[in-house]
Parts: C-alpha cells; sequence; structure tokens
C-alpha cells in the first residue's frame, strides 16, 4: 500500500497538469519571496554586527540636569525663598575621581576618558591675548563692576590667565576626534607623562618656546605655588574658536594646580567622564553594573546616559530593511498558506469519489492523506529548487530598493532637522565651544557623528544554511496548509462518497 500511495500520487501529479501547474508557480512565487527575504535577513545581520564590532557606544556619566530643573519647579512652585533658589542653581552634582575609575572597571568597556578643568597665571611667558582676555582685564581695571560667577560657581575674573586642560589621553580631546586637532612637533603626552605638557603652536611662536623648552605657571590658590613643566608637544588646531592659551596635560599634573580643598587628597573630582563600550549592545548591561556598584547613584544627581547615535546612524536604515524583510515574508506565508490550503480544499472535494473508491478497498484515511501531502511535497521540491536561480536576483534587487529608499528617508529627516544630526536635540551633554568651561573637552557635536558614513549598500547571498531554511519553511507551510482538507478526509465514509456518487 505505501508503494502504491507514492505511485498514484504520482500519477496524479501528472495526469492533472493545469492543477499541478498553479501549484508549481504558487510554490515557485512563495519559494522566491521567502529565501530573497531570509537572505537579506541574514545580509542585515551581518551588517549590524559588523557595525557592532566596527562602532562602540558611549555612556557619559553626568549630572542629570532634568532632575535638577524638576527639583528646582518644585521648590519655586511650594513658594520657596529666592535665596535657596540661587543655592540650588549653583549646586551641581560632583564626580570624583575614584567613582569614574570603579565604573570603568567593566568587561564591557574598551576605553574611558575623563578630565580636571583649572587655570593658573603664566610666569615665564607672556599670553596671547584674546578678546576674552581683554575684555576680562578691562573689568578687572573697573572697580565699580564686581566679579560675576561663571556657570560652575567659580569667579571668571579671578581665574588664571591660562586654561589647564587635564584629559588621561590626547586622542580623546573633542578636537582631535574631530580632525581639528593635530600633533605639529614632539610628541603627545599620555597618563604617565609626568609634568609634560602640550601647547599651541601660536603660543609657542608668540614667545619662541620649542619642545623641550620649560614653562612655568603659578596657581591661583591664596599660596600662588609655581610650577614648572616641560613642553613635550606643540600642537596645531584648525578650530576657529580654540583657546591659544590653553595647555594640555595629564589628569594627574592639571590636578596639582587645583586648591588643596579641591585636590581633596587625590579624590578630587572631574569631568566629562565617558565610557567606550566595546559594542553598542551591552550598554543594558553596563549600566545596570554601574548602578549596583552605586546604588545611589540617581539619589546624587548623577545619571548614566547613553550616546549611540553614530551607531544608530550607520545601521537605522539597513535595520528598517531588515524589518521589513520580515513583515514582507510574514505577509509570504501567510498567503501561501491560505492560497495552498484554498488549492487542497477544492482538489479533495473534486477527488471524492476517488477517496471513497480507495477506502472500500482498504486504504486508510491516513494513506489518503499521505498520498496528498506526498503530491504536495512532489510539487513543492520542483517550485523551491526553480527559485534557487531567480530568487538570489530579486533578493539583491529588492534589499538595495529597500535600502535606497530607507537611506533616503533618514537623509530627508536630518535635512529638516537643520543638518544637526539625527540626535542633536537628544544629546546627554550640552555642547560647549573649544574655548568654553570644559576647554575643548566637549561631546562629539553633529559635524563629527556626521562623518560617520551609513550602510548604504547589502551584500546579498543566500548560504547553504538559507537554502536549509527555505525548504523546511516551505514544507512546514505544505504541512500546515493541509490542516483543514485533513478534517474533511477525516470525516468521509466510503458508502456515503459512493452511495452519492451513483
Amino acid at each position: 500500500m505505501f508503494k502504491n500511495m507514492f505511485k498514484r500520487a504520482w500519477l496524479s501529479t501528472t495526469r492533472k497538469i493545469s492543477r499541478t501547474v498553479i501549484l508549481v508557480v504558487v510554490m515557485f512565487v512563495m519559494a522566491n519571496m521567502m529565501l530573497a527575504t531570509i537572505a537579506i535577513k541574514a545580509s542585515v545581520t551581518e551588517s549590524v554586527k559588523y557595525a557592532k564590532e566596527s562602532l562602540s557606544g558611549i555612556v557619559y556619566l553626568q549630572p542629570d540636569m532634568t532632575a535638577m530643573r524638576e527639583k528646582m519647579q518644585q521648590q519655586m512652585s511650594s513658594g520657596s525663598s529666592a535665596d535657596s533658589f540661587a543655592a540650588t542653581v549653583m549646586t551641581r552634582p560632583t564626580i570624583s575621581v575614584d567613582m569614574a575609575t570603579t565604573i570603568a572597571d567593566s568587561e564591557y568597556i574598551k576605553d574611558y576618558t575623563y578630565g580636571v578643568q583649572t587655570s593658573a597665571n603664566a610666569s615665564s611667558y607672556t599670553p596671547i591675548e584674546t578678546e576674552e582676555q581683554q575684555m576680562r582685564n578691562e573689568i578687572k581695571n573697573n572697580s565699580n563692576r564686581p566679579n560675576m560667577p561663571d556657570g560652575g560657581g567659580q569667579f571668571q575674573f579671578s581665574r588664571g590667565d591660562t586654561n589647564i586642560v587635564g584629559i588621561n589621553s590626547f586622542a580623546f580631546i573633542s578636537d582631535v576626534e574631530a580632525g581639528n586637532m593635530k600633533l605639529g612637533e614632539g610628541e603627545i603626552f599620555d597618563e604617565d607623562t609626568v609634568d609634560g605638557v602640550m601647547i599651541s603652536a601660536d603660543l609657542a611662536t608668540a614667545n619662541s618656546l620649542a619642545v623641550g623648552d620649560t614653562v612655568k605657571l603659578k596657581t591661583t590658590s591664596d599660596s600662588l605655588d609655581e610650577i614648572s613643566l616641560k613642553i613635550v608637544g606643540i600642537y596645531e588646531n584648525t578650530n576657529d574658536n580654540y583657546d591659544t592659551n590653553a595647555i594640555y596635560m595629564n589628569v594627574d599634573t592639571a590636578a596639582r594646580f587645583l586648591p588643596e580643598e579641591e585636590y581633596n587628597d587625590g579624590n578630587y573630582n572631574v569631568e566629562n567622564v565617558k565610557y567606550y563600550l566595546t559594542s553598542a549592545e551591552y550598554k543594558d548591561k553596563f549600566i545596570a553594573e554601574a548602578k549596583e556598584k552605586y546604588p545611589t547613584l540617581e539619589d546624587d544627581g548623577l545619571t548614566l546616559d547613553i550616546d549611540d547615535s553614530a551607531y544608530q546612524q550607520m545601521v537605522g536604515p539597513i535595520e528598517s530593511v531588515g524589518s521589513f524583510a520580515t513583515t514582507i515574508m510574514i505577509i509570504v506565508i501567510v498567503a501561501a498558506v491560505v492560497i495552498i490550503t484554498l488549492i487542497v480544499t477544492i482538489n479533495v472535494k473534486d477527488r471524492r469519489y476517488e477517496m471513497g473508491v480507495l477506502l472500500s478497498l482498504g486504504a486508510t484515511k491516513k494513506n489518503i492523506l499521505g498520498q496528498i501531502l506526498v503530491e504536495l511535497v512532489f510539487v513543492g521540491t520542483v517550485g523551491f529548487i526553480l527559485s534557487i536561480g531567480t530568487s538570489i536576483f530579486l533578493a539583491k534587487a529588492m534589499g538595495q530598493s529597500l535600502l535606497e529608499n530607507q537611506t533616503a528617508m533618514t537623509s530627508q529627516q536630518t535635512s529638516q532637522n537643520f543638518g544637526r544630526g539625527q540626535s542633536a536635540g537628544n544629546s546627554p551633554m550640552p555642547n560647549m565651544g573649544g574655548g568654553g568651561r570644559f576647554g575643548g573637552m566637549q561631546m562629539p557635536d553633529s559635524e563629527q557623528q556626521n562623518q560617520v558614513e551609513t550602510i548604504d549598500e547589502i551584500d546579498v547571498n543566500a548560504t547553504p544554511t538559507d537554502y536549509v531554511i527555505l525548504f523546511a519553511a516551505g514544507y512546514a507551510i505544505i504541512i500546515v496548509s493541509l490542516i483543514l482538507p485533513t478534517i474533511s478526509i477525516l470525516r468521509y465514509q466510503p458508502k456515503t462518497i459512493l452511495s452519492g456518487k451513483e
């Protein structure tokens, strides 16, 4: 009976040519669309994997400005006095160097950076008098003008004439990351460069300074200590707003210019704390780990914010293609199941007399179901094999077309945002200028984000695994399509069928 089942399936398939051709076409179209979407999904996964390996998300440890604003609004609504309100404005949560380094001790971090910003007064050379310095000197000389506080709570005009910028690596200076700043002469400093500094080419030219020379600066604290530093490098900066008097050094050296109360026995406060993840996908795990180390982080007014804008800019369009391909696959599967079910149901009704004869001759209902399944497998296999030669061309055309559309939409959205980048409005830190309080250690701006190239090509190629998935999914669809016809067959009684036929 088993051999006869295969023989009957073959005969039924070859005799009903029109029905067979229709089923082959349905299977062929279904297989083409399925294999195309499977190949596109696989290619998208590889592209996203590449992006995760080549780009890392950046996590910022910083004061929670949103919480601070809410706190101020609550105080205002509760009728707090103006003095207490002013005190709230001036108070900013601080980040100690111990906290920054402890959080950085994580398997999810490949590198991290933080900085110290202070000032000093040049004693062995003459600073370049910038417009800011001219304004400061004019106000200093005006005895009728009181000193005004700056954004950090310090008195702006009591600061020194030289910005001291300490950072744990020259490579993490924002102007360096943006390509505006580079080494001109000498060498860069690192964490082990003791009392070694880098000065600007303009400052070096104005004072005839060279690599190897010593410069002396006085602290702005009451003690007015004089510190000697060696020039290890001279930098060049093409940014129009950069501070020509800024001197860069590692954090330990910069901390020597802090007042004793701010130095705090070596556990001084740091700014612009950034953690570079090994992969953007680990952001949630890293943030959860940091909160385990410091459970009171939020209560202390600090927050960990992720900046994965470069990753999103790079893979956003291609991820949309992957999502769209998944939608297409679902639609194709549902449509295939419905169409095949209808065809098989009609076929079963047309063959009721044949099935009644087989049942009366001793065939079981399982044999009949098996025969129909074999017929569909015959037809499906032919359709699947034929699709192998055409589906890749369809996948390449469909994948590239979808990607181009998504890339165009992303570019349009960016341009409508006035060229500020996709996440400029949601940036976790304000973008300070090169000569501002943060001395060029600011968060990367939209210009740097725009340097990230969006993935605008998709390499779609089917692998043996994709073909296996196609055949497995195709046969699964065939089996699902037999569910409704099976119910009809199981209800058949040979005597009733033959009596009705006669």
